[in-house]
């Protein structure tokens, strides 16, 4: 028996509810509002007030939640990735703490504690964005809304999938398709380390650039810290952009583009990231082609012993290509948008071409090594036909031996005749034999005193009697020669009859 804990109290469910609700929204927004003092505080020239922290931060949280900006009129819309994965692990963190506390188990309150977290998400990001004080950042409230709302309620669900049902959902999929989802998210995972290796090859290769911006920026640790934190911010938007160039979809930068095919050059903002970008065209850019290549075989090899069918196999192929392609293009139209208006506007990721890019690099070569590197065939089934061949012929041997002694017993009885004085087992034919034949009434034994000439004995023989040994004094010619011919068999008479008749009252 399970035993499984009950749910927690009405009034504390209702308590944790507003919790997991209201606490990231809280964290982040402190969160925010402490780096906007912080960098406020360090700047020399900043105005540092309680209004201006508080719309800095204000600025911050809607930017964590993707939501597009104006400042002073330039739109903002390359948004920082690293603040949203920030934002995206506290609302998941605090909505598992919840359902713990809460003890959810089942979708339907689960999905409720999602929802709840994503409404009030998307309420709290339509208020900041309604509320616009003078000279702040102005937003959209419906897309501030719909931005909150779908950044927390996929943390949360991601969080809480395996009570959500969507763990349950994915379970009950074919095996094909189930492996296609792992391995996609997989592949996801190998072209952003892709992405994240090139990145680091280039911004080593342009280290003194690297540091020559650092310098020029000048000698303040706030402008220092400034430009720190602002790279790290945007380290996850040039990791995809670096998969892109990788998978030769390439991203622009106002007129630049960066791509290892029809590559243009063009000024670019100085900023340190920026240092990583190929400095030149050539058509040695053509070899980082082999990295996706790699992905590709990676993923055809995973899917390869999904099922023994290779048009299963190559759907499971198809399945994790589709999700590759999904995945990178919503990571693409993040990392992107708009740049003030000016000569580096707009930044852009191609998402379209990224998905075609991804399909193809998946897709192909996956599919021909699923395709023709098949599952060997387990070696389980053919140990266990060995076993069943060796446990078959152990039983004939039993048999054999068993058949061997009971010749010997019959050529022993022949020999040497005598009585049984204990019951022997018999073998298991003949236990199957006699199961089979109907049930016999044990005889009745009547001791030869009772009687005092043969024809009593006659009377109770004929009544289904039986005498060991038989009387020789009410023996007839028939019956000695009986007697004779048993014992030279081995055998015993029995006379034997369905009833047991009661024994004749002894004479007085």
């Amino acid at each position: 028996m399970v035993v499984r804990p009950r749910a927690a109290p009405r009034g504390l469910r209702m308590r944790l509810l507003v919790v997991a609700a209201l606490g990231p929204l809280v964290l982040g927004f402190l969160a925010a509002a402490s780096v906007s003092a912080v960098v406020l505080g360090s700047a020399p020239l900043a105005v540092f007030s309680v209004p201006e922290v508080l719309a800095s931060a204000r600025w911050l949280w809607l930017a964590a939640y993707q939501v597009p900006v104006t400042l002073r009129g330039a739109p903002l819309g390359v948004l920082p990735l690293l603040l949203t994965l920030v934002a995206a692990l506290l609302v998941a963190r605090s909505a598992r703490a919840s359902a713990r506390r809460m003890r959810l188990r089942t979708p339907g309150p689960t999905q409720q504690l999602i929802g709840t977290i994503a409404a009030a998400h998307g309420v709290f990001a339509a208020v900041l964005a309604a509320v616009q004080p003078e000279g702040a950042a102005v937003a959209t409230p419906t897309t501030a809304f719909v931005g909150a709302a779908l950044v927390s309620g996929v943390a949360a669900t991601i969080a809480l999938a395996e009570t959500c049902g969507l763990a349950e959902l994915i379970g009950g999929l074919e095996v094909p398709i189930r492996r296609g989802l792992y391995v996609g998210v997989l592949g996801v995972v190998a072209l952003l380390a892709v992405g994240a290796l090139l990145f680091s090859v280039g911004l080593l290769v342009a280290l003194p650039r690297v540091a020559g911006m650092f310098m020029d920026t000048g000698q303040g640790i706030a402008e220092f810290f400034g430009i720190a934190l602002l790279c790290l911010a945007y380290l996850p938007n040039i990791v995809v952009a670096g998969t892109s160039f990788a998978l030769g979809s390439g991203f622009a930068v106002g007129k630049a583009v960066i791509a290892p095919i029809g590559m243009a050059l063009a000024p670019v903002p100085s900023v340190p990231l920026l240092a990583a970008l190929p400095p030149v065209a050539s058509r040695w850019w053509l070899a980082v082609f082999v990295l996706p290549l790699l992905v590709g075989v990676l993923v055809g090899w995973c899917c390869r012993t999904c099922s023994p069918e290779p048009v299963e196999r190559v759907k499971a192929v198809a399945v994790a290509a589709a999700l590759i392609g999904l995945a990178l293009f919503a990571l693409a139209f993040l990392a992107g948008g708009r740049l003030g208006g000016g000569p580096f506007d707009p930044v852009t990721v191609q998402a379209g071409k990224i998905v075609l890019a991804a399909a193809g690099w998946v897709l192909v070569p996956g599919a021909l090594v699923a395709w023709v590197f098949a599952p060997k065939p387990s070696a389980e089934p053919e140990a266990e036909e060995a076993d069943q061949e060796s446990d078959e012929t152990d039983a004939e041997d039993t048999v054999l031996e068993e058949a061997v002694l009971d010749e010997g017993a019959e050529d022993a009885e022949e020999a040497e005749p005598a009585e049984e004085t204990e019951d022997e087992t018999a073998p298991e034919e003949d236990v199957a034999e006699a199961a089979e034949q109907p049930e016999v009434p044990e005889v009745s034994e009547v001791d030869v005193d009772d009687f005092e000439d043969f024809e009593d004995y006659e009377e109770a023989e004929g009544e289904g009697y039986r005498f060991e040994p038989l009387p020789e004094q009410f023996e007839d010619e028939d019956d000695r020669l009986a007697r004779e011919l048993a014992e030279e068999l081995g055998e015993e008479l029995t006379i034997d009859d369905d009833e047991d008749p009661e024994p004749p009252a002894k004479r007085p």
